[in-house]
């Protein structure tokens, strides 16, 4: 297992969010991921507290994932069970909010508000979650909203402690978001990847597209305690 063959973020599980819609897709993603080198994926379907609870996510989760297990095939990459958790205010709070982090790596996946401009209040619930938590936090596609933040909200959000940064592969498509990126990996941020693949057309695996790009990025030493922790 290395850095350039573990999907971070996607949406591979059948029926349980606006990913796979059945398992004839959460298959072919698997095999489409497969092919691009992809060894070890981390499932993260969307939770949204205000939508359901912890424990009924995790039922269908836990039904979901089964589903797939049922119809492993020779090659198929390691799932690891985790979710995109929305951020809202006093999400910390909620009880059992721990239970969605992945548990292998000890790290907890945070969804900004994607149609909300930035508010002091994010980067505080997400430090409120990690101490309550002792989860270390990943925030999802960070490069999502730099149409929507200034220089000075994401250094809120570079700022908070321990923190771990994920982009979409998508990226390297954008270019202020690879802009972003690059300045980032200049400045040594903790950086991981993912295809947040959802279906077979318009949001479907790229995972290819990682090796290529970053060649030369060598991960911190906190990202290489998460793959200390997946072996």
């Amino acid at each position: 297992m290395s850095f350039f063959d573990t999907d971070f973020h996607c949406h591979i599980l059948p029926g349980i969010d606006d990913g796979a819609a059945d398992l004839d897709v959460s298959l072919g993603l698997l095999h489409m991921q497969a092919a691009q080198g992809v060894r070890t994926v981390i499932a993260t379907p969307h939770y949204r507290h205000h939508q359901q609870s912890v424990s009924r996510f995790l039922e269908n989760r836990q039904t979901a994932f089964e589903e797939v297990k049922a119809h492993a095939f020779d090659g198929m990459p390691r799932i690891l069970l985790a979710a995109e958790v929305a951020l809202e205010r006093n999400l910390s709070e909620v009880k059992d909010i721990a239970s969605l982090s992945c548990a292998e790596m000890n790290t907890l996946l945070i969804e900004l508000p994607l149609f909300e401009s930035y508010h002091k209040w994010m980067a505080e619930e997400i430090e409120e979650i990690s101490y309550r938590t002792r989860k270390q936090i990943m925030i999802a596609h960070l490069d999502r909203y730099v149409d929507m933040y200034s220089t000075k909200d994401y250094a809120d959000i570079l700022n908070i402690p321990d923190a771990i940064f994920q982009f979409n592969l998508s990226t390297f498509s954008d270019r202020k978001a690879k802009k972003l990126l690059k300045q980032l990996v200049k400045d040594e941020y903790p950086l991981v990847f993912g295809t947040d693949c959802h279906n077979l057309t318009g949001r479907k695996s790229n995972f290819d597209v990682l090796g290529k790009q970053m060649k030369k990025y060598e991960p911190s030493v906190i990202v290489e305690r998460l793959f200390a922790g997946l072996e």
